[in-house]
């Protein structure tokens, strides 16, 4: 009986000291690529209205990754700023299109365009002098095999 209790709580102690990946899990792991080559496009690095003029900071990132339980697709988060030159001290709500384009490594066909229309509320504006800037945050989801021939970035405002 002694050698029987002695067996059970070695057994216990070897199996709670093993790590078991645990199949029903829900977290999904995440495998960083590299980012292909991205560039602001000249006429849409800024828009002048009326009392402001809006401009794409220099200072985005972007992220590549795919989740390992959907290798068909490559996703891309793009962060960043757009910067308010205020001429008036009265600013209006305004909405302003946030453009990216991907295209081939040769830039002969464009792959993927998407829009992201921002609504610019100037009261949650970090304000300075005259500079007011707001931060974001967009996801673009490309198919992996498009991403394997190799892709360029293209981002713009409108």
């Amino acid at each position: 009986m002694f050698k029987l209790l002695i067996s059970t709580i070695l057994s216990f102690f070897i199996l709670s000291s093993c790590s078991f990946k645990n199949s029903l899990s829900k977290k999904d792991n995440l495998t960083y690529l590299d980012c292909p080559k991205s560039l602001i496009l000249e006429p849409g690095k800024s828009i002048s209205f009326e009392n402001i003029n809006i401009s794409l900071s220099k200072d985005y990132s972007i992220n590549c990754y795919f989740i390992e339980s959907y290798t068909d697709d490559v996703i891309f988060d793009f962060n960043y700023q757009l910067e308010f030159d205020v001429f008036s001290p009265e600013l209006k709500d305004t909405d302003v299109d946030f453009w990216i384009f991907v295209t081939n490594k040769e830039e002969t066909k464009i792959i993927l365009e998407r829009k992201f229309t921002k609504f610019l509320d100037f009261t949650q504006a970090v304000q300075g002098d005259n500079q007011i800037s707001l931060l974001f945050n967009d996801t673009l989801k490309l198919k992996r095999y498009e991403y394997d021939k190799g892709v360029k970035i293209f981002i713009s405002l409108d």
